[in-house]
């Protein structure tokens, strides 16, 4: 197809690519391992559910996560415009029916189309048309652009149009022949059955019917006739009962009849099959283009899909941006949202309750750091964290908006790599250890700099003087190629390793241990504890036992929990002054804008009361003007001298109007406007548009309620009218135009 590149194509191409890149390294299973650990399939699921269509919904199903950042922006884009056109007028785009074209034409294809089939052809082109005009009727870039790529095919659209119905039955004005032929077969069908009509009551045959029933055999009208009265009825033997009492005979006068209609269906059928093959002819000469517009609209229908999900769940398209820095605010993981959705089945989705039930999440990481190390009380929410991250990092790069605050802001990555649970393979005989570092292993043969790896106790199932030290150097190899990784652990030797790490820090779920219950809040730049002591000493353990445990637990752990404590409540202090910092520098914005506010309307109340008092002095000059101009009207024609000096009295007059302050304002206004500027006309109360303006005649063209008024230089105000100011504004400036006072 000649015209712009396809975005599509090439999305699909560099997946392909990217594939094969994989293949050859080895390490594909690692990319959908890592998706079904954070439960893609799911979610994808999830969203395909609102997919009008078949294709829409399997194109959804098999969704792959973009991996640059103008693919992923694409995709956001067309979900969100898509979401608003929606909104707008109960926008509806018409996805529903379309079917595997694809399917219905293979490359290698050869048979005749049927008319189900050339109807869903059809359905595409017309569909394709239809959905052009709408998209480029509206301002949305992405749609637009999108919209480039639904050709027309006008003759094989009309063609199919009078030849097929939505049915997918062959219409009678697909030829000519074929209406001829139909007509006839209708009409000696209808002589026949007439025939019936006529002659079934009359008394040579009743007696040998079964009843008044015309019966079709063999594509032939008969009459059941007794077989005890077979001889009262000549004609031709078409079949019998299964019993054999009961005959079908055509009767002799209708077998011509009978015969020639036959003879016209044998010709419909070949007319029929002939233009079937034409018009496969014509479908298959411009495959490609049928199969482009079907991949268009079904990629459209995933679009509506992705829109239709993210308002059931209320969630919002982050701002998708270059380099390692994950801004979350608010935000849920989706399948726990879903799941309060499912529970309320039969009902109302009640999305504020869904909200209220599952525990929001913020996560600001800095922007120079990219190494985050997540430690805190089993159950406290660690591994929803990660899982979350990865979700929604996979969503954005899908063009699926988040469950999420307005203001988050996702990179797009080359690959999202998770290792979390438990998915030991009883087959290869592989421990919940082993397995563990086979994953991982794979994830360090495939993360770049442009990866996020996701790592969920790190180091554990083994002894922790090897597993530490493994988990460290696991870290060093991501630290040094620069891989964004969020990595939860209980052990304390990564606490004080991301102490030693520039561009690592620590973080927390934060933990009440007077409810001792975890409140899922994550606080990044702190270590966390996991408070095994605190609920055993809570929960009855005996003291000396406890404090034996935590004398021995200062000995081993990396980090002291006295300070870690000290920390954590210097952490909140600050926390709380920031809070305070933020509302005080809100307080002194408003003041500072409300302060802008009252200066500029100020400045516009000056300028219209000094825009009054020029217009007043001008007024005072003309009504002056006017009354010296009426009296030496009185003296008429004047001869010589006397009349000369009377038109120069005229234009002296004439330069007094000319040369107030209000004028002089106006004219110099009018000489700087320029076409599409805003301008005030006293005389209508209206601000104007410009649309063309002579210097020369000191004339404008400017749109008055929609239409094109030509007016002079002397109508305009050199400032707008001030809000505030309509009670008084009212004045008659511009009905008289003062250059007529001196002609």
């Amino acid at each position: 197809m000649s015209g712009p590149t396809d975005p599509g194509n090439k999305r699909r191409r560099r997946t392909r690519a990217r594939n094969r890149r994989l293949d050859s390294s080895g390490t594909l299973d690692v990319i959908p391992s890592s998706y079904r650990r954070l439960d893609l399939a799911d979610l994808l699921e999830c969203v395909a559910g609102f997919a009008s269509s078949r294709p829409g919904k399997v194109h959804l199903q098999r969704a792959i996560p973009a991996t640059d950042l103008e693919s992923a922006r694409v995709l956001l884009d067309e979900t969100e415009e898509i979401r608003e056109r929606m909104k707008t007028n109960n926008w509806n785009p018409g996805f529903e029916g379309l079917i595997d074209i694809p399917s219905i034409l293979p490359e290698s294809g050869s048979g005749t189309l049927d008319p189900q089939m050339l109807a869903a052809v059809w359905q595409v082109i017309d569909r394709s048309r239809r959905l052009r005009s709408q998209l480029q009727a509206v301002e949305c870039p992405r749609l637009t652009r999108r919209a480039e790529f639904l050709v027309d095919v006008p003759g094989l659209r009309e063609r199919l149009a009078k030849s097929v119905d939505a049915s997918g039955e062959i219409l009678d004005q697909a030829s000519e022949k074929l209406n001829r032929l139909r007509a006839e077969s209708a009409r000696l069908d209808a002589e026949i059955r007439q025939w019936f009509v006529e002659n079934s009551e009359k008394k040579q045959w009743k007696k040998a019917l079964q009843g008044n029933v015309v019966t079709p055999r063999h594509g032939r009208l008969c009459w059941a006739i007794r077989a005890e009265c077979r001889n009262l009825v000549r004609g031709v033997l078409r079949g019998e009962s299964s019993s054999g009492q009961t005959l079908f005979i055509e009767p002799e006068p209708v077998v011509r009849l009978g015969d020639r209609s036959q003879r016209s269906r044998a010709a419909e059928t070949h007319e029929v099959q002939r233009i079937l093959a034409d018009l496969t002819r014509e479908v298959r000469l411009r495959r490609e283009l049928i199969l482009q517009l079907w991949q268009h609209l079904v990629e459209l229908d995933a679009a509506q899909a992705r829109a239709r999900f993210a308002d059931e769940l209320g969630c919002v398209s982050p701002e998708l941006t270059e380099g390692r820095r994950i801004h979350l605010v608010g935000a849920r993981h989706p399948l726990l949202l879903w799941r309060q959705r499912k529970s309320e089945r039969g009902s109302t989705f009640d999305l504020e309750s869904a909200r209220a039930a599952v525990v929001p999440m913020d996560l600001d990481m800095n922007p120079g750091r990219y190494q985050v190390v997540v430690t805190g009380p089993n159950t406290g929410g660690k591994t929803v964290v990660l899982k979350t991250v990865g979700l929604l990092a996979l969503m954005a790069a899908c063009g699926i908006p988040i469950p999420a605050a307005e203001g988050c802001s996702i990179p797009v990555f080359d690959a999202v790599l998770a290792d979390i649970g438990d998915e030991q393979s009883l087959q290869q005989d592989l421990s919940t250890f082993s397995a563990h570092v086979t994953v991982v292993a794979s994830i360090l043969r495939r993360s770049t700099s442009r990866s996020l790896v996701l790592l969920d106790e790190l180091g554990s199932g083994t002894d922790p003087l090897e597993g530490a030290p493994l988990a460290e150097a696991v870290l060093d190899v991501l630290y040094e190629r620069g891989t964004l990784t969020l990595v939860t652990t209980h052990l304390g030797r990564l606490k004080e390793y991301a102490y030693r790490r520039r561009k690592c820090e620590n973080a927390s779920m934060e933990f009440d241990p007077e409810k001792l219950a975890p409140t899922f809040r994550i606080v990044v730049g702190l270590p966390g504890r996991s408070n095994a002591l605190v609920i055993a000493e809570r929960i009855g353990m005996p003291s000396e036992v406890v404090e034996s445990a935590r004398r021995a637990s200062r000995d081993q752990d990396a980090v002291d929990h006295e300070v870690v404590d000290a920390m954590q409540r210097a952490q909140k202090d600050l926390e709380r002054r920031s809070r305070e910092a933020e509302g005080h520098r809100k307080r002194a914005l408003h003041h500072s804008q409300e302060i802008a506010r009252q200066q500029q309307e100020a400045e516009k109340a000056r300028s219209a009361l000094e825009y009054e008092l020029e217009r007043v002095e001008e007024l005072k000059i003309s009504t002056s003007v006017a009354h010296i101009r009426h009296a030496l009207d009185q003296l008429g024609e004047l001869p010589g001298a006397k009349g000369d000096a009377l038109s120069d009295a005229y234009v002296a007059l004439a330069q007094a109007l000319e040369s107030t302050d209000l004028a002089v304002r106006r004219l110099d206004t009018a000489r700087s406007l320029g076409k599409g500027d805003a301008v005030f006309i006293p005389r209508f109360q209206k601000v104007c548009e410009v649309r063309k303006i002579n210097k020369e005649k000191q004339r404008l063209v400017v749109l008055i309620n929609g239409v094109a008024t030509d007016i002079s230089f002397a109508e305009i105000s050199w400032v707008l009218p001030p809000p505030g100011f309509e009670i008084w504004w009212k004045c008659d400036e511009g009905s008289v135009d003062p250059g007529e006072m001196g002609r």
